[in-house]
Order: C-alpha cells, then sequence, then structure tokens
C-alpha cells in the first residue's frame, strides 16, 4: 500500500503541475510574421480541469483507504521527528487527513525543488519556454527575485506543517502544538531533503557532460548552464589537478554529507 500511496502522491504532483502550467502564455508561432496575429491567452484554456482531478484523487483514495485498509491490516503513517502519528484507515477522517497532509508534504518538497531550478535557471534562448514554466508554477509571484521565492516556499512549508498538526491534534492522532514549535526547523529540513537530492540529480549529469560528448541538444547545453551556476561558489577553489576542475566533484561530495545529516534518523538524534 506504501508503494501504491507514493505512486498517487506523484499523480497529484503531476496535476497540480499541470494545473499550474496552464497559467503559461500561448508560444509565439514561427509564422507569426506572415501569419494571423497568435490569438492571447493561456496555454491551457481548461487546465482548473487537473485540479478538480487532485481534489477527487484526494478524495477517492481516502474512500479506498478507508475501504480496504483495515482489511489488509495497513496503518499509515507520516514520518516525523520525535513521533510517528498513525492514521487508522477504519475512521474516515484519519484516512482524509492522510492523504491530504501526505499530499501537502510532497508539494512543499516541490515547491523547494522550483525554488533551486529557479535559481539556477539557464539564461539561454533555448530556454525560455523553461523559464516561463518555473514562473508559471508560482503564479503572481513568479517575477520575484529568487531569494523572495525561497522565502515564500519557506512561508508555505511552515502554514503546512501548522495545518498538519492543527489536523492530527483535532482527529486525535497524537502529536500537540507546542511539539510543533520545538520541531518545525527540523521538518522544514525534511522538506528540503528534495532539493539536495536535484542537486545530486543536476551535477551528476553535468559532470557527465563534462567527460562525455553527447551532442549539440538544447538539453545538454542547459544542464551546462544549470551545473555551472549551481557550483559557482566552489569555483573559487584553488585546488586543479591537470585539467581536471574538482569544484563539481566537492560540491557532489558536499550534496551527499548533507543528504547523510538530514535523514530522519539522523535529525532525531539531535533530539537526544
Amino acid at each position: 500500500m506504501d508503494w501504491l500511496h507514493g505512486i498517487l502522491n506523484l499523480i497529484g504532483l503531476l496535476f497540480w503541475v499541470l494545473w499550474r502550467a496552464g497559467t503559461m502564455p500561448r508560444p509565439k508561432p514561427a509564422n507569426a510574421v506572415a501569419g494571423p496575429t497568435p490569438r492571447q491567452g493561456k496555454t491551457f484554456k481548461h487546465s482548473w480541469v487537473y485540479l478538480i482531478a487532485l481534489i477527487i484523487l484526494l478524495t477517492a483514495r481516502s474512500v479506498f483507504y478507508h475501504r480496504f485498509g483495515p482489511g489488509l491490516d495497513w496503518i499509515p503513517s507520516l514520518e516525523s521527528i520525535d513521533v510517528a502519528p498513525h492514521f487508522r484507515s477504519d475512521f474516515f477522517q484519519r484516512a482524509l487527513a492522510y492523504s491530504t497532509i501526505s499530499f501537502a508534504r510532497w508539494l512543499s518538497a516541490l515547491y523547494f525543488c522550483l525554488a533551486l531550478l529557479v535559481s539556477v535557471k539557464p539564461d539561454t534562448d533555448t530556454a525560455k519556454i523553461w523559464r516561463s514554466f518555473l514562473r508559471s508554477q508560482f503564479g503572481w509571484l513568479g517575477g520575484l527575485s529568487p531569494a523572495l521565492l525561497w522565502a515564500s516556499t519557506l512561508v508555505l512549508s511552515i502554514l503546512v506543517h501548522t495545518t498538519e498538526s492543527t489536523w492530527i491534534a483535532h482527529i486525535g492522532a497524537g502529536g500537540t502544538q507546542s511539539s510543533l514549535y520545538k520541531h518545525l526547523l527540523l521538518l522544514i529540513m525534511l522538506d528540503c531533503r528534495a532539493t539536495v537530492y536535484l542537486s545530486m540529480i543536476i551535477l551528476t549529469l553535468f559532470i557527465l557532460n563534462s567527460y562525455v560528448y553527447f551532442g549539440e541538444h538544447p538539453f545538454w547545453k542547459n544542464i551546462d548552464n544549470c551545473g555551472t551556476r549551481l557550483f559557482a561558489p566552489f569555483r573559487k577553489t584553488p585546488l586543479i589537478a591537470g585539467k581536471v576542475d574538482p569544484a563539481p566533484f566537492i560540491a557532489m561530495t558536499i550534496a551527499l554529507a548533507i543528504s547523510f545529516v538530514l535523514r530522519h534518523e539522523q535529525l532525531a538524534a539531535l533530539l537526544r
């Protein structure tokens, strides 16, 4: 059931991204000069359908968990710091809370990843659509600087965990508001783990592209641009071994170390 829950969360994130992508402006056709003037408006006229699909998904799987969870002896729980609240699926309110709260956590992690992508977005002509896509995900905040987008994502994470704690206490699944305030920073750090994994993926692709020729496809040009921006702080490293630039490898090592520190077990150990 846990693997099914993860897949459904991924589908839910896809619905959310497609809904937000509906605010992207229509691309200008290649023959716009000679042909008719392109219609103004959004890329997906009916993108709100994806938002409705997301709401249906979260509700329908709550019903599914409530109906079949008890028979499978499945008691879902959420990863926390000092406790792991359990949501007995034989109570529909708890099944609904688990379905919604777990997705909200994934959504918070997604926006941390989007904030990272905005920070390292490639500044090339081939990445115009990509930059427009990232901006659409933040809505009216999309025109703000990366630092302010990080701040808005932090606020989102705080709201998610505050609402989560209140909801869990209301349905009697465990946890208190005082516990939330003590562990809020650590919970936000758990949400940030996704950005570390994303950084490692970008760095891995960048290193591969640096030593293996994959052609002149725009994707690899954008990866090179993103990777260069990502490890820019390490450019001042004086260590040079022949023609090998150690900066990407140093950045990867640091990312691996951070991913180890941000494990649930390591953060929980800080409270002991």
